[in-house]
């Protein structure tokens, strides 16, 4: 019998200690998160690979990154051919 209890009592010890070293490696891990995510990395778990935010065209509603769009008057688009027709520029104002 107490050969069980001592065998139950280095299991238990051994599952303790392991949770506290868990418990420890999160905490370390959890600054290096949110000092990543002020960086502006999105917070993707310090992997490396920055995110860029998905931003909507205003004329077809399709989803690019923000660096791919082009900025028109705070809208976003896809192409040069969705931006809204500006009189005066090029054959797209011209009327005859």
């Amino acid at each position: 019998m107490a050969r069980i209890l001592l065998l139950l009592a280095i299991v238990l010890g051994i599952f303790w200690w392991l949770r506290q070293r868990a418990s420890a490696r999160q905490a370390t891990e959890r600054p290096a998160q949110r000092r990543s995510q002020a960086s502006g990395n999105g917070g993707n778990g310090g992997n490396g690979q920055d995110t860029e935010p998905m931003v909507q065209c205003a004329h077809c509603g399709v989803h690019l990154p923000r660096g791919d769009a082009i900025a028109w008057h705070g809208l976003h688009y896809c192409r040069r051919s969705h931006l809204p027709d500006m009189p005066g520029e090029g054959d797209n104002g011209a009327r005859s």
